[in-house]
């Protein structure tokens, strides 16, 4: 019995222990399987936000310059001598005499390194530029170039009308004065030069001669003048001769010398250009007028000596001295209107009239001799301007006249020209 008791029972070909064992693996095998599938049922189930996945990180490789790894830079002095050339063709000097002569200087660059004194006038240039020099671009608009050059024709001559006390009056006009000349002009300043080149060809003296500078922006423009005539001129009325009938004698006892400075501001310098008319720095694109305040100084020295007179006119002399100078300082206020009329796509014709009012204060070699005197000038300018890419071309007529009165004589004299010119922007 006891035997009977102690024999183990077996099922198949295991015994009862190992029956148990493995049994209870296949169920946790089973368990474990069940889970992992519930738990990945559940992760497709969550957003995508809430679902936790590895992160990996994308490997790089180490490059120690910009310069591509073509076949031929494998070789690591070839590479090195590759960064070096790409290294130094990168121009890191920012001197401003060396950005000046490499042609890059740009006045409103930040970069540029300026001497101290340089830098700060580059300060005031930048702020002025932007404060003078902006505009509605819907009516004017820049050239975007900075230089401009142009050969001028400029046809002119000078004019005077005397009268003394006594009620004695003439006319004096000089004959229509043909001048050749070039004009150079980088951003808002300009020079023009030109000279009587009738008395040039033909070895004569040179008498007539003028020299013009001026600084045009969208806020103001002045303009300085020098004029000279040492050649005479020709008296088309003269007291009671021919009962003040039109004449045309010549009179070489007249010289003038005249110099002056004017200032404009012009009111509504956004939508209206002068220089557009009259300097080809900017394009006027819609038409509009203008408003302008200034003030003008001008130097006169204006001789007549009528010992010179021709001798038909010497019996009709009825003042008393020989010869008159009027020598004096003018300083005039102005105030004036221009307008500019766009004609089509290429054509620009502007107006404009500038009356002053002031005082004359004379030398003592003047006719009235030291003294203060009452002054009124007035200026006159029309032009037509054609603009086609970088060329152009305008006609354009002036006309600036001063006037002289004491107790003694009344002197209007005043310059008139006609210019055509034509240039190129660059």
């Amino acid at each position: 019995m006891q035997d009977a008791i102690n024999v183990n029972l077996t099922v198949g070909e295991y015994t009862d222990n190992e029956y148990f064992s493995n049994t209870m693996a296949r169920r946790i095998l089973t368990l474990i399987i069940l889970t992992f599938s519930l738990f990945a049922a559940a992760r497709e189930a969550l957003p995508d936000e809430l679902c936790w996945t590895p992160k990996t990180e994308a490997v790089v490789p180490e490059v120690d310059s910009i310069i591509p790894v073509a076949p031929r830079f494998t070789d690591p002095e070839l590479r090195l001598q590759a960064i070096k050339e790409a290294n130094e063709s990168v121009d890191y000097n920012r001197n401003w005499w060396h950005l000046f002569k490499k042609g890059e200087l740009k006045m409103d660059d930040p970069t540029v390194e300026w001497p101290k004194f340089l830098g700060f006038c580059v300060k005031v240039y930048n702020w002025g530029d932007r404060v003078f020099s902006s505009t509605n671009p819907e009516y004017v608009v820049g050239t975007g170039k900075r230089w401009r050059t142009r050969l001028i024709n400029d046809n002119w001559t000078d004019s005077y009308y005397i009268r003394f006390s006594n009620e004695f009056q003439s006319l004096m006009t000089g004959s229509l004065h043909m001048l050749a000349g070039a004009s150079i002009q980088y951003m808002a300043v300009s020079y023009t030069y030109s000279l009587d080149i009738s008395h040039l060809l033909s070895g004569s003296p040179v008498n007539y001669r003028k020299q013009e500078f001026s600084f045009n922006c969208a806020r103001f423009s002045a303009d300085a003048y020098y004029y000279t005539n040492g050649g005479g001129t020709y008296i088309r009325n003269f007291g009671k001769y021919k009962n003040h009938r039109p004449i045309k004698e010549p009179f070489p006892g007249v010289t003038m010398k005249s110099k002056g400075i004017e200032a404009y501001y012009f009111i509504n310098g956004y939508k209206y250009s002068q220089a557009a008319a009259y300097s080809f720095s900017k394009i006027q694109k819609k038409s509009h007028g203008c408003f302008m305040v200034g003030f003008a100084y001008c130097n006169q020295d204006i001789a007549f000596d009528f010992e010179k007179l021709p001798d038909p006119l010497k019996p009709y002399v009825t003042f008393e001295k020989s010869n008159y100078r009027f020598h004096y300082n003018d300083f005039n206020l102005l105030f004036g209107y221009g307008y500019n009329c766009v004609i089509g796509k290429h054509w620009l014709y502007n107006i404009t009239v500038i009356p002053g009012a002031g005082f004359n204060n004379c030398y003592e070699d003047s006719a009235d001799g030291s003294s203060k005197l009452m002054s009124i000038s007035g200026r006159a300018m029309t032009s037509f301007t054609y603009n086609n890419g970088n060329w152009f071309a305008g006609l354009q007529a002036k006309a600036r006249g001063n006037w002289y009165h004491s107790e003694q004589a009344t002197l209007f004299n005043s310059v008139e020209s006609v210019v055509l010119s034509g240039g190129f922007r660059f």
